[in-house]
């Protein structure tokens, strides 16, 4: 027998009855692309003349406005199963700068729960970047550093830096992975290795907290434009798709059945649905040892309000833009989500 108590604040005891009663604490972490999340400033040394006032979008500052009010609102429900106000960390990416992440941090529903920015620039040719929100009552922020993909013989390539956030969540030191990698422009396949080249950095800096700490609690999230069931994924970031394998790969994708087995999708193009969006852990926090930090179950946040209602594209992501055509709605990506416990 199983009973949930539901309170207001952001971890919730919920109680499980077997032989005897134990109560643990819930926390949610989240990622969500956020599409083109543009102030209406020209910077000169960005290429954002689309969204701006007189660019090919039209982008104003009402349209602006609109969709800090859309992307706040999504982000305080992200979890409202078991948690109030929020998930604890938010990784984010197409965000220009960390002045549209503190404009976005202000609005009224975001504000009331304390959540904080982190944003380092990179060196992306679009000029965003991908950044992480926290609320500050219950992630103690600790470093952040930022890491570029170079591929050899490029030297003309740039892309979205990778973002390491460090920090503690209910007393157990965590680490963030924040990514957004290479897009499938030009063709999968001719992109391909770009985004191995990206799992590889990605692996790269997940075994340089394991080397130190071998049961860190790792988190890779992100818009990967890969599957979970693609190479890079799989060989290259070495992520088990099954949970029995993880111990010796080190990183498991609960995303792997959902989308292989399930058939679910945080998006859609060309009547397909693909599940870029993904959260990856690695082996500290799997297991039966609830006394820290464990994976408790991963889901893609995906209710009716943030589906296109009509048309062909029906039950597809409800779009702030297609082309140049203003949808007014929220994103082309669902966000993704992921419940921890911890006994009390």
């Amino acid at each position: 027998m199983k009973r949930l108590l539901i309170g207001a604040f952001l971890f919730l005891a919920f109680f499980i009855s077997n032989a005897q009663e134990k109560s643990y604490n819930i926390a949610c972490v989240a990622f969500y692309n956020l599409e083109n999340f543009f102030d209406t400033i020209d910077d000169p040394i960005k290429n954002d003349q689309e969204f701006l006032p007189d660019g090919l979008n039209s982008w104003d500052s009402k349209k602006y406005n609109e969709k800090l009010a859309h992307m706040s609102d999504v982000i305080s429900q992200i979890g409202d199963e078991y948690v109030k106000g929020g998930p604890v960390v938010v990784g984010l990416s197409e965000v220009e700068n960390i002045g549209v992440l503190q404009d976005l941090c202000n609005t009224p529903k975001l504000k009331a729960s304390g959540y904080m920015p982190i944003l380092i620039e990179g060196p992306d040719v679009r000029g965003v970047d991908v950044g992480l929100i926290y609320r500050k009552e219950f992630f103690t922020f600790i470093s952040a550093s930022s890491h570029t993909l170079r591929i050899p013989d490029r030297d003309d390539f740039f892309t979205r830096d990778q973002l390491l956030v460090n920090g503690i969540i209910l007393g157990d030191t965590v680490h963030f992975i924040i990514n957004h990698w290479p897009s499938r422009r030009g063709g999968e396949k001719r992109s391909a290795p770009l985004r191995e080249a990206a799992a590889k950095l990605t692996r790269s800096i997940a075994d340089s907290i394991t080397n130190t700490s071998p049961n860190a609690k790792i988190f890779i999230m992100g818009d990967l434009n890969d599957n979970p069931t693609d190479v890079s994924l799989t060989k290259h970031l070495r992520a088990a798709g099954k949970i029995e394998l993880a111990p010796t790969m080190g990183l498991y994708n609960p995303m792997y059945k959902m989308f292989k087995t399930d058939g679910n999708g945080s998006g859609a193009y060309r009547d397909s649905w693909h599940l870029f969006d993904q959260i990856i852990i690695s082996n500290g926090l799997l297991g039966d040892d609830k006394s820290t930090l464990k994976l408790y179950k991963t889901l893609i946040f995906n209710r009716n309000f943030l589906k296109q209602k009509e048309g062909n594209f029906a039950g597809y992501p409800f779009r702030t833009y297609v082309g140049s055509s203003y949808q007014g709605g929220y994103s082309d990506h669902f966000p993704v989500y992921m419940f921890l416990v911890k006994l009390k």
